[in-house]
């Protein structure tokens, strides 16, 4: 249940946003194994974001929040995610900063009318793997 949003400072056009939603949505399929129909992703664009100081110069922001994540996986999409915004956004990767954040709490997330916990039965997850097979979500 991946949540990835990215803010940035410039405007882009509706077709570059799209192209870096779906381009975001595979790399975290792949890198973390998530199947893409428990993938959300939001991007804002032309937004008060300034990175040193400066506004003027693309930057962005990117929160993203899921199941566990090795440093293995959160290093894998620090690299993708970088180059995406770099060629997508022209956001070189020393102007942003991509936090992570872990759900281990089930009650904390909501989906479909339930919180996780309901769903998976369980109050703090095993693997991704497990919470994914526990949802019936397919890959």
């Amino acid at each position: 249940m991946p949540f990835i949003r990215v803010e940035t400072n410039h405007d882009f056009a509706q077709d570059i946003i799209g192209d870096v939603i779906t381009k975001i949505t595979e790399i975290v399929h792949i890198d973390k194994g998530d199947p893409t129909a428990m993938i959300q992703v939001v991007v804002n664009t032309n937004v008060h974001v300034s990175f040193a100081g400066d506004y003027e110069k693309p930057a962005a922001v990117v929160q993203l929040l899921s199941l566990k994540m090795s440093a293995d996986i959160t290093k894998k999409l620090t690299e993708n995610i970088s180059d995406i915004l770099l060629e997508s956004f022209n956001v070189p990767a020393n102007r942003m900063y991509i936090f992570f954040q872990e759900f281990t709490q089930m009650h904390l997330v909501g989906w479909n009318r339930k919180i996780f916990s309901e769903i998976l039965g369980v109050e703090t997850l095993g693997s991704p793997e497990e919470a994914q097979q526990k949802a019936g979500v397919q890959k």
